[in-house]
């Protein structure tokens, strides 16, 4: 296991910015999210993709298995918010479950993508 050093907080760092970027300028909007907490999500998820992404690498995984993890969870979490956005369309805004899939899902996703994105600028 190695340990945290300087790039892989300057990583971390830039990850956070450009997924916070991606938040407030609406982007996962247009990727699916609702309109009215698009925003909401990745204030939520940012941070705790941080924490993901510092536990995993404290575990001491290689490097090839932590970009497979976040990348299986992004996608895997990108379809289960798909999916509850569809379910809930569908139902006409009555079925709690699908949406809270759909808003956690998203928060999910916004969190294996910032480990994910950490994970491509570290050196490490």
């Amino acid at each position: 296991m190695t340990a945290f050093d300087r790039s892989d907080g300057i990583a971390a760092l830039v990850a956070a910015a450009l997924m916070l970027a991606v938040g407030a300028i609406g982007l996962l909007e247009y990727a699916g999210a609702h309109p009215f907490w698009s925003g909401k999500v990745a204030y939520i998820g940012v941070p705790l993709g941080l924490i993901l992404a510092w536990a995993i690498r404290r575990i001491g995984l290689s490097r090839g298995m932590r970009l497979g993890l976040y990348l299986l969870g992004t996608v895997v979490l990108v379809a289960a918010a798909s999916w509850g956005k569809s379910q809930f369309a569908a139902s006409f805004a009555e079925d709690r479950f699908a949406g809270q899939v759909w808003y956690f899902g998203w928060i999910g996703a916004a969190m294996f993508a910032t480990a994910l994105l950490a994970r491509l600028l570290s050196r490490n």
